[in-house]
């Protein structure tokens, strides 16, 4: 965006406004996938979930078993999921009391943020 100093507080206005806008399209979009997921939550697809919850789980529990650490990236090329879902599955092993997640390294980037859909990226 070219800034022109005589119009940048419109500009800036002009910025958030289109922000927010992205954003709200973004929780929109959230909360209707969210209630269409609520709404077909039958007891054979939950019972469908937690399956596929203890297979997966199992190759992460057997990683954890093998090198008491988790590389996200890693295991989630070994189960054909994104690191962003082994983090989440870490989580919920965690919260089932299967695992113990004890410390949590990280760095910084300045990486585009993966789970965002494109029409925030635009």
């Amino acid at each position: 965006m070219d800034i022109n100093i005589k119009n940048s507080q419109n500009q800036n206005m002009n910025t958030l406004i289109h922000s927010l806008e992205l954003t709200s399209a973004r929780v929109f979009e959230s909360v209707l996938t969210l209630s269409q997921t609520a709404c077909s939550s039958t007891p054979e697809m939950q019972a469908l979930f937690q399956e596929w919850i203890a297979c997966i789980g199992e190759e992460f529990v057997n990683e954890v078993n093998k090198t008491g650490k988790i590389v996200p990236e890693k295991v989630a090329k070994t189960i054909g999921v994104s690191p962003a879902t082994i983090i989440s599955l870490a989580l919920t092993l965690h919260r089932q009391g299967r695992i113990n997640i004890k410390s949590l390294e990280a760095e910084v980037t300045d990486s585009a943020n993966q789970e965002c859909c494109g029409c925030l990226k635009s």
